[in-house]
């Protein structure tokens, strides 16, 4: 296959897959979110393609370290990070995803965000539907989140430790990333790259 017809092959495939995307619905009370587009979906099949023989994401030193830096940027780096709703508190069972709406009135949102990673209920849905999670377990979270990057076509980027291009591909999928735009909390480029950088992250 040449090249044209390939790149025009993956980007009918990323409009499919954007259109089946947007059938979801957004959970009760929470806050609006912008799921992958064209663009990131192009990017993930690219990715796809050309790393479909490199080992285990989850594996991978940069992966992990990426892992860690958006446990800073979300507050959730602590010992209980994987049980912390949005706002600081606490839940019980790794069964699922607890659906708890929480209420945010400085921010003027509610929101469903839970875990290492404060996903939304509704994102959690797709993911733990596409890779078939049995649970809400620290590794359940892990693969969601990593599966999370690759929908944003990041992955690679990561890797290859593309550090500040594969957060601004992330960024609209975690408020607390720079540029994000949810009108929350953002952190700076400057501040996660060192976060990166203590996981035992590395830059290109």
């Amino acid at each position: 296959m040449n090249k044209p017809l390939l790149i025009a092959t993956m980007m009918a495939g990323a409009a499919l897959l954007l259109l089946w995307s947007t059938g979801e619905c957004e959970g009760e009370g929470d806050a609006p979110y912008s799921g992958p587009d064209l663009i990131d979906q192009a990017n993930a099949l690219i990715d796809d393609w050309t790393d479909m023989n490199k080992t285990n994401a989850a594996g991978d030193p940069n992966v992990y370290a990426f892992l860690g830096m958006l446990r800073v940027s979300e507050g959730t780096a602590g010992p209980n990070g994987y049980r912390t709703l949005v706002g600081g508190k606490l839940f019980d069972s790794f069964a699922d995803h607890p659906r708890i709406v929480v209420s945010l009135p400085n921010l003027g949102i509610k929101s469903s965000a839970a875990g290492a990673f404060q996903m939304l209920a509704r994102t959690w849905d797709g993911v733990r539907a596409k890779l078939g999670l049995p649970d809400f377990s620290p590794a359940s979270q892990d693969a969601a989140a990593i599966e999370l990057i690759r929908q944003r076509g990041a992955l690679a980027d990561v890797r290859a430790g593309n550090f500040a291009r594969a957060v601004e591909k992330c960024k609209k999928e975690w408020a607390s990333l720079p540029g994000a735009g949810y009108g929350q909390r953002e952190n700076s480029l400057a501040r996660l790259q060192t976060a990166y950088l203590n996981a035992g992250g590395v830059l290109a």
